[in-house]
């Protein structure tokens, strides 16, 4: 089995540094650019999923249809609101600063640990083969506790050695059935 993740694409929020959060921002030109070149260069590589599963806030759904429709995907897209991005409380709309304290209780973000619970808890819906190869289609902070998830606890959340890049795709698939091994496809 290998579970693939994948970051929507940009939005002029991100261009701009700005908490998105919960707010359903779409894509922006850059961005649906991005899907499509990642697209095409899944294509290429000949990878086909036998489930997507998506968070349901526009840009990744719009991520997760322009990859489905040109990679010859023709099942359904599964919604899944345990996928959303990290609750960013008061700071979603606003632009992000050096030395902000996310920790501060007034901003109310969704804590690190409620968010790596959410990834634990999303991905324990799904009872996944050993045949299959998964897509999900979701956000950075999101996708990053996903990867703490099936990393075991191995990689931490604030590892940027195993990056969720916007317009690439984390590749995780167990070895020899034990460890997770993490790899960018481009």
């Amino acid at each position: 089995m290998k579970i693939y993740l994948a970051r929507h694409g940009e939005t002029d929020w991100n261009n701009e540094k700005r908490f998105q959060g919960h707010r359903d921002i779409p894509m922006n030109e850059t961005g649906i650019r991005q899907m499509e070149e990642l697209a095409r260069r899944i294509r290429e590589k000949g990878i086909t999923f036998t489930r997507i599963i998506s968070s349901p806030l526009k840009r990744a759904m719009k991520s997760a249809e322009m990859i489905a429709e040109n990679t010859g995907y023709f099942g359904s897209i599964v919604t899944d609101r345990d996928f959303i991005e990290r609750d960013c409380g008061l700071l979603e709309g606003t632009v992000w600063k050096e030395g902000l304290d996310l920790n501060y209780p007034t901003y109310g973000l969704e804590s690190i640990d409620d968010l790596i619970d959410r990834a634990g808890r999303a991905l324990g819906k799904y009872s996944f083969s050993d045949d299959e190869d998964i897509l999900i289609v979701s956000h950075g902070a999101i996708l990053a506790a996903v990867r703490t998830v099936l990393s075991e606890g191995s990689i931490d959340y604030y590892d940027r050695s195993v990056p969720i890049i916007q317009g690439n795709v984390l590749c995780c698939e167990k070895e020899d059935g034990k460890k997770t091994v993490f790899r960018q496809l481009f």
